[in-house]
């Protein structure tokens, strides 16, 4: 039997579900540092970056542990690379909130009203985001049992679905809060450029949930 183990090797789904669930995290405190950017609460954005990088780090203690513990399993209900491919994705997220964090201490920015509705709007678009990608994270376990078929795999689909279009309004909201940008002439000219990189930082953010997406989509129509 424990040859048999050797084999097969652990299932790395619960590890998958640990290391979601610790990506999620850092998402969750994008929109206290986005509150504290509008505040300009310096002190706070202090704080929160340093959770973040924490949390961050956190996070590649468990993909690093993914990474060193597949090569030795034979055998995997679903494809070896699109699982690497997930955890890759996963991890480029947490990067972007980081640099979201380390971006928004650099210096006070005076964000006009008309631009802090919409800033607010795409953080609150890539958390909602984050949150369905973390339901269809909890579901791979059970997903891996019932061999990636069935109404629970439909369901995921539909869910996978979800977030493409989600990301899509990300880069909506993103567009607009651009033109409210440069259109602007209460703000200066580093400030635009800060905002920019924040921006840039939540739109990578959706971009690689949609990946994340696509790769879960992989694990189960090539089944």
């Amino acid at each position: 039997m424990k040859a048999l183990d050797i084999v097969l090797g652990e299932s790395p789904f619960t590890q998958l579900v640990d290391h979601a669930r610790k990506i999620h995290a850092c998402i969750s405190l994008l929109r206290p540092i986005a509150d504290a950017v509008i505040r300009c609460d310096t002190r706070r954005l202090e704080v929160l970056q340093h959770t973040m990088s924490a949390t961050e780090y956190e996070a590649d203690q468990i993909k690093d542990q993914i990474r060193q513990h597949l090569p030795r399993r034979f055998f995997l209900s679903v494809n070896r690379e699109d699982i690497l491919n997930y955890v890759r994705q996963l991890d480029r997220m947490a990067d972007d909130a980081e640099d979201f964090a380390v971006v928004a201490t650099f210096r006070p920015i005076q964000m006009p009203q008309e631009l802090q509705t919409q800033f607010l709007a795409l953080v609150d678009k890539v958390q909602e985001v984050s949150n369905v990608l973390l339901e269809l994270a909890e579901l791979l376990a059970a997903l891996e049992k019932e061999a990636f078929e069935g109404p629970r795999a439909e369901m995921v689909l539909n869910k996978i679905e979800a977030v493409c279009h989600m990301e899509w309004e990300s880069d909506k909201i993103s567009r607009q809060f651009a033109r409210l940008c440069y259109a602007s002439t209460e703000i200066d000219a580093i400030s635009i450029i800060l905002m920019e990189k924040l921006c840039q930082a939540l739109t990578g953010i959706a971009d690689h949930a949609e990946n994340v997406g696509k790769n879960l989509r992989l694990m189960i129509l090539r089944r």
